[in-house]
């Protein structure tokens, strides 16, 4: 699958780079805004969740009448110094970067943070050499559940579904993706860990460092 891959699709929030732990906080820290002391358990229910689970949980748990574009713009303004500091890479990502592109392997970035928050953060981690095609959900409308999102996505980059790849830490975009018939690698992090069964089952290939691929 690997080897006759033409495109490789990443997704960049625990992908790339290892900064979805920091997301995951502001699930706690916006609910803790609201003026609730959150039990262990709560906080760890937080920790897990992205998008619009975290926006249904708090309204059914706490009645926060949230809206996930609100919670989205809010955590994006947290998250810009970190990004604009530097988040680290995930094991071994840069380098497979460059191994990919001396093959003539087309590089894709696909992700749901907002354009110009992700910008920051490939520039900052001087990634954005290493892309021929940066996309951002925001641009493309859409989302990385659909399967037809993919067929977009890869009539975009030129290539044929069963020819690309998506490299994600998140199950939802991982069944998105499996469902629209291109291959899947997951990437293993601390946030997606309570979903790792569904993961591996939907997957062809579970890494913890892209030093295990060629």
């Amino acid at each position: 699958m690997l080897e006759g891959m033409k495109a490789a699709i990443f997704d960049m929030d625990g992908t790339l780079i290892d900064s979805m732990g920091e997301w995951r906080k502001l699930n706690c820290s916006f609910v803790r805004d609201h003026g609730i002391a959150l039990t262990p358990e709560q906080e760890k229910d937080l920790y897990s969740m992205s998008g619009m689970m975290v926006v249904n949980y708090v309204r059914e748990k706490f009645g926060i009448e949230a809206k996930f574009d609100t919670l989205l713009e809010r955590s994006a303004r947290l998250m810009e110094p970190a990004y604009t500091a530097g988040v680290p890479l995930k094991p071994g990502a840069g380098a497979y970067l460059k191994r990919l592109r001396a093959r003539g392997v087309k590089c894709v970035l696909c992700t749901a943070t907002p354009s110009r928050l992700a910008l920051i953060a490939l520039n900052r981690m001087q990634l954005v050499s290493d892309l021929d095609f940066i996309f951002s959900t925001d641009m493309t409308g859409g989302s990385k559940g659909d399967p037809a999102f993919f067929d977009r996505l890869c009539a975009l980059i030129g290539e044929k579904k069963e020819d690309c790849v998506m490299f994600e830490d998140a199950l939802y975009a991982m069944q998105g993706a499996r469902a629209a018939g291109l291959g899947v690698i997951g990437i293993t992090d601390a946030t997606n860990e309570p979903d790792r069964e569904a993961i591996r089952a939907v997957c062809d290939r579970v890494i913890d460092s892209y030093d295990e691929l060629d």
